[in-house]
């Protein structure tokens, strides 16, 4: 009644109401009361790719994930209403509307595998409640290409009554996410000495037996270690031995490495929302900075950036833009726009990444981090990755909240999946090893 005796000439009763609600007011025959059909989205496969696909409002905009950012090619021309009016411009008659000029909307292919995505999104759910986690990200791309096959969030929503859900559970983790990447950093510290020839694999640092102390801190290894050559520390994980390298390597070097591997600047892939990190500038380094960026603390990075950072390691060299969408095609079927792989830069040679990728399988063997990352009749190239995180209180490390990862590429000899999982805040074991090893091992296997 309220709405009804207001001077405007159209007002909405009730939107999206079911068929035999519409039909019993129909019966009711009240002069004045029209109607207007409206679609409405729905999401056959529920949570499934959820994040990544996004939902739509009520008018039916786009608002978020491939939903917004493909908004106007889905929608298509949603057509005018035409109504009567007198001469004052008033509605006179508010029977039935007819919508005119509509047109249907494009159709939107994605790269993503539905089994692989379905697989992802099953063992990350696994892995944080078993750890009795805050969340977690696990990603799947094929690393000569950029396509994204997975890309799961945990916690999750349907996006059906996506009203239903807080804000934490819609927000696209791999894309809007940053976090301190810990040890899966010297990968790409490695990989950038290596690469300015200022180590070979074989050269030998010593790791101090565990403690080092360099800008008044003390740097720690898990386990005490003496002399290790550079395979040995990827292969055990050393941080001594990671800052020793990234002294070598210097500051100016380590900064242009790190970039040229695509920290820092947003990867460009077709969705919403993307962060680009925090890769501070050289003359915001404080003395520790050199030490313990070498091993992953005091930069922030996306899931994305490292998992297409690790996919240049695995394709032999080339930083590729990550893409979601396959191809769009109008309603008849026809492709009206295609999307192909795009080489950002060349970032090491295939010489540098084949001996980055051998030096990533000694990880997943006897003695490395990553022993739990095997998947049998097939060999694995990872990294285990363990960092502590900021409390947002104090403005420093937490004594307990950590963010566990594994990243890596199988087989290790033909790469064809690139897998990342990280784990946030688990309880059980703060160690990628123990906590994201297992999601990769079963992601890889039941994909493979």
């Amino acid at each position: 009644a309220k709405k009804l005796s207001g001077k405007r000439g159209f007002v909405w009763l009730r939107r999206q109401i079911t068929p035999d609600m519409t039909r019993k007011i129909r019966d009711l025959k009240i002069s004045g009361i029209g109607f207007v059909k409206e679609s409405r989205r729905f999401y056959p496969n529920a949570e499934v790719a959820a994040h990544v696909i996004g939902f739509t409002g009520l008018d039916p905009q786009g608002l978020e994930g491939l939903e917004l950012r493909y908004n106007s090619q889905i929608l298509g021309n949603t057509g005018y209403l035409v109504t009567e009016r007198d001469a004052l411009g008033r509605d006179i008659a508010l029977m039935d509307k007819v919508v005119k000029k509509s047109s249907k909307g494009h159709n939107i292919i994605l790269t993503l595998d539905k089994n692989i995505q379905y697989i992802a999104e099953k063992e990350l759910a696994k892995a944080v409640t078993e750890s009795r986690a805050a969340g977690g990200v696990a990603l799947v791309m094929e690393p000569d290409t950029g396509r994204v096959l997975a890309m799961a969030s945990y916690p999750t929503f349907n996006p059906n009554s996506f009203r239903g859900y807080s804000h934490d559970n819609l927000r696209n983790r791999a894309v809007a996410d940053t976090f301190e990447p810990g040890s899966t950093m010297k990968v790409f510290l490695i990989a950038s000495a290596l690469a300015t020839k200022i180590v070979g694999p074989n050269d030998v640092f010593n790791c101090e037996n565990g403690n080092y102390a360099i800008g008044g801190r003390i740097i720690h290894d898990t386990h005490k270690y003496g002399n290790l050559r550079v395979s040995e520390i990827l292969k055990f994980s050393s941080n001594i031995g990671s800052a020793k390298i990234g002294a070598r390597l210097g500051a100016g070097r380590l900064l242009a490495g790190l970039k040229n591997f695509g920290f820092g600047e947003k990867t460009g892939i077709d969705l919403p929302g993307e962060v680009s990190g925090l890769l501070r500038d050289r003359s915001r380094w404080y003395p520790i900075d050199l030490a313990t960026i070498s091993f992953g603390q005091g930069l922030s990075i996306s899931a994305l950036q490292l998992a297409t950072a690790i996919s240049s390691i695995a394709n032999g060299g080339l930083l590729m833009k990550p893409y979601l969408v396959e191809k769009i095609t109008n309603d008849s079927g026809t492709v009206v726009q295609g999307f192909s792989p795009q080489i950002r830069r060349r970032v090491v040679s295939s010489r540098t990444a084949k001996t980055m990728a051998r030096m990533m399988e000694n990880v997943t063997a006897e003695g490395g981090t990553g022993l739990n990352a095997v998947v049998d009749g097939y060999r694995v190239a990872g990294k285990t990755g363990t960092a502590q995180k900021v409390d947002p209180m104090t403005k420093c490390y937490s004594a307990t909240k950590r963010t566990a990862s594994f990243v890596g590429f199988v087989p290790a000899d033909d790469p064809r999946l690139t897998i990342l999982v990280i784990v946030d805040e688990p309880k059980t074991s703060s160690y990628g090893g123990v906590v994201a090893a297992p999601a990769f091992r079963e992601i890889a296997h039941q994909s493979l």
